[in-house]
């Protein structure tokens, strides 16, 4: 009687293994993500420049690129700089590039980053600001950050990576 009594118990852990692992398991053998289906991202590149008129001062942009990716891979790339015409490029990133860079975004923790502005130092009149918002499923997160050698606080190496991969995206495409 005990050995059939160790033989079901031993069968129920090994049925609750099962039922704990095969979710998590996708067919080719790796971990599943969570990662939402639906996804939107949008992109911004800012060239500003930092004026002070004695005791007011300006920030403006003197050059924008902007890059919007919808979940199907189509993709809008803005140019617009100061005293130019803007202009705009429509391309297809293709599904290696748009699996990477979900990935980043939604399997990386850029939804959780506390912070949602990294500012510049007072005393930088020229920097890079970067304005990333990712729509996954029902979730929205806009973070905003400059370059690291004008910043005030560390940025996040993360924000980094994706910035490097949005940028070389952008080339890839142009």
């Amino acid at each position: 009687m005990s050995k059939r009594i160790l033989i079901a118990v031993a069968i129920v852990i090994v049925i609750i293994a099962l039922v704990i692992a095969v979710p998590k398991i996708s067919p080719s053998g790796q971990g599943a993500t969570n990662t939402p289906t639906e996804m939107r991202i949008e992109f911004t590149k800012e060239e500003m420049k930092r004026v002070s008129f004695g005791v007011t001062e300006s920030i403006g942009a003197e050059k924008s690129e902007t890059l919007t990716i919808m979940d199907d891979g189509t993709a809008f790339y803005n140019v617009n700089v100061q005293g130019e015409k803007a202009s705009q490029t429509k391309f297809r990133a293709d599904a290696q590039e748009l699996k990477r860079i979900k990935a980043l975004i939604a399997e990386t923790g850029f939804m959780q980053i506390p912070k949602e502005q990294f500012d510049a130092k007072d005393n930088v009149t020229e920097f890079t600001r970067y304005t990333l918002t990712a729509t996954l499923g029902s979730s929205t997160k806009t973070i905003q950050w400059v370059d690291e050698e004008s910043s005030k606080d560390s940025v996040p190496a993360l924000l980094a990576r994706l910035k490097d991969s949005l940028i070389e995206l952008i080339k890839n495409h142009q």
